[in-house]
């Protein structure tokens, strides 16, 4: 079977697979949660199983009626990066909340602070 696929389909497998033991790996040591590693396993095992058969998004992007497969991953593509780009944005947004609380929470204690001097 190896020899029917293309270098670069092996190349991605590969990857895939490597990609995946290192994301479980960063979850069994606390670094990222459950739902960040399903989300790239899921991912991984997409691009493992579009890399085995790169027909397959052809016959799902005919189904959506979108011309060709590529066009299909480059739409998904840019759908997921909003995503991630919205999802950092509101990650931001809590962090500037979370710094302006605890700014003003340090300015109130130095204030009282100095009042007891």
């Amino acid at each position: 079977m190896l020899e029917l696929l293309g270098i670069y389909q092996i190349l991605f497998i590969i990857l895939a697979i490597l990609t995946i033991f290192f994301v479980l790996r960063f979850y069994n040591n606390g670094k990222i949660s459950l739902k960040t590693t399903v989300l790239w396993v899921c991912l991984w095992i997409m691009l493992f199983i579009i890399s085995l058969s790169p027909d397959s998004t052809t016959f799902l992007a005919n189904r959506l009626g979108i011309g060709r497969g590529l066009d299909l991953l480059i739409i998904i593509g840019i759908l997921g990066t909003y995503y991630l780009i919205f999802r950092l944005y509101l990650k931001i947004e809590n962090i500037n909340q979370n710094i302006n609380k605890l700014v003003t929470e340090i300015a109130i204690y130095k204030e009282n602070y100095d009042d007891e001097k």
